[in-house]
């Protein structure tokens, strides 16, 4: 069974993304998956994701939490990585920046165990006073444990 401590690693959350636009910032949180063992193909990665970002619409909590994710056989199981921006990320289409970008990379083959954990960070990020926390966190591991903490209430 994957959870969330399994799939977002400690090493692939960015708290403090430089980037300003939804591209950059796809490439901030990317960037450190290409040592990640779990990660066949960097690129082929890297070109799902940007290629599904250009019209996703999943889990979306406007003016905070936005989620890219892409089934692909680039990985060998749930990935996950997070950047935080304390400006926003401007997103085409959309009037309000978000705070919180997620990216999940999903095997094919893998069952859909996984929307239950995208299902739970959404539900996490759209509840005011958690996402206020999520933004406030100034270390990674208070912001893996308090996230993974609301991922199973």
């Amino acid at each position: 069974m994957n959870t969330l401590s399994n799939s977002l690693l400690s090493k692939d959350v960015r708290l403090q993304l430089k980037a300003s636009d939804q591209h950059d910032a796809l490439e901030e949180i990317l960037s450190p998956l290409r040592s990640d063992a779990r990660v066949r193909d960097w690129e082929a990665l890297r070109l799902a994701l940007l290629a599904h970002s250009l019209n996703e619409t999943f889990r979306e909590v406007p003016g905070t939490m936005f989620l890219h994710h892409c089934r692909t056989e680039s990985v060998s199981d749930l990935v996950l990585a997070a950047g935080r921006s304390t400006p926003g990320i401007l997103m085409p289409g959309r009037e309000e920046r978000v705070h919180l970008i997620f990216v999940a990379a999903i095997p094919e083959a893998l069952n859909n165990e996984y929307l239950r954990i995208l299902g739970a960070i959404s539900r996490v990020c759209s509840a005011p006073e958690t996402m206020q926390k999520l933004l406030n966190f100034e270390n990674t591991e208070e912001f893996l444990i308090f996230l993974e903490r609301g991922c199973r209430s």
